[in-house]
């Protein structure tokens, strides 16, 4: 099983999004596909030309990723992005896919032909090293295949979609190993994605903070402000870096550690109304994973966010 590894990548000034390494190549830990926000599940290489990668939204259960085939016919968004690292002719390709599909379906490949004709269509006639290919599945049927971020079709298919996904998924992959990556990851974290916020005395929404990892360390930050009102205000209080900061994309979490399963303290929050950075710990209890519990130095008491479901 390939060891994955992880950095940091700065897309703008303010935004920082954790990514795994799997040989040379890197996957980011969430990812968007057309309107879809995805959370990476595993990562892995085939040696002799891809890499690839498994994403999941947040319904999927540890008890859905102990079988493949479940995952693959599972009727909820997912994705797939396969980033080449060798060239391949285009036979290449499509000896490579339809293999696969034959294996996936246990010889009967033939079913899916037209698909198949229509599927294999949408990729171009050299593929290259570097290339990134990506497969979008929205629940209902619909399948869309991207080339780095253009839209190169659609299909709407629920069989087909999972005859494709079974082709490194299901019961006879093409690489047992690269399988067993994709699945790897069987004990997801909890604290992971995005949180919306409340006034604790009136109950009223006001933000939505993303959570995310880095080096084993929890941050958060703030990706929408929820009243139209206060979307560009800027946080003239906060101090050092973060002064004078707008706060969408401000990070009011920072260096918070593990201190047992789905829990994390020693770490500091940010409060955008009067600047203050206060200790803080954050938990999620076992019989409500949807609840994220902030507690921090003059908070009050116990804070509730609520896990937004993508």
């Amino acid at each position: 099983m390939k060891k994955l590894t992880y950095c940091i990548a700065f897309f703008t000034a303010c935004s920082i999004i954790a990514q795994t390494k799997v040989g040379d190549v890197h996957f980011n830990d969430v990812d968007v596909f057309g309107d879809k926000e995805l959370m990476l599940n595993g990562a892995g290489e085939d040696e002799n030309s891809y890499a690839l990668a498994a994403y999941f939204g947040l319904d999927f259960d540890i008890e859905d990723l102990e079988d493949g085939n479940k995952v693959a016919e599972k009727d909820s968004p997912m994705a797939l992005t396969m980033k080449m690292t060798s060239s391949m002719t285009k036979d290449e390709f499509d000896q490579m896919m339809r293999n696969g599909l034959e294996r996936a379906t246990d010889g009967n490949s033939f079913m899916f032909e037209d698909q198949i004709r229509q599927f294999l269509g949408f990729f171009p006639n050299e593929i290259n090293k570097y290339d990134i290919f990506k497969i979008l599945y929205e629940k209902g049927g619909t399948l869309t295949f991207f080339k780095n971020k253009e839209i190169l079709g659609t299909l709407t298919n629920k069989e087909f979609k999972q005859a494709l996904f079974k082709i490194w998924l299901g019961s006879n992959p093409l690489s047992q190993e690269l399988k067993e990556d994709l699945l790897a990851s069987l004990d997801p974290n909890l604290i992971l994605g995005k949180w919306k916020t409340y006034d604790k005395e009136t109950g009223v929404a006001i933000n939505i903070v993303q959570i995310y990892m880095l080096k084993d360390k929890v941050f958060g930050s703030i990706v929408e402000m929820l009243r139209i009102s206060e979307k560009d205000d800027v946080c003239f209080q906060c101090q050092g870096k973060d002064k004078n900061q707008k706060v969408e994309g401000l990070v009011i979490l920072k260096n918070l550690k593990s201190k047992g399963e789905n829990e994390y303290g020693d770490g500091k929050f940010t409060n955008i109304r009067d600047g203050r950075v206060s200790d803080c710990q954050i938990w999620i209890d076992e019989d409500d994973r949807n609840i994220l519990n902030v507690k921090y130095k003059g908070g009050g008491g116990i804070h509730q966010w609520k896990r937004v479901k993508e």
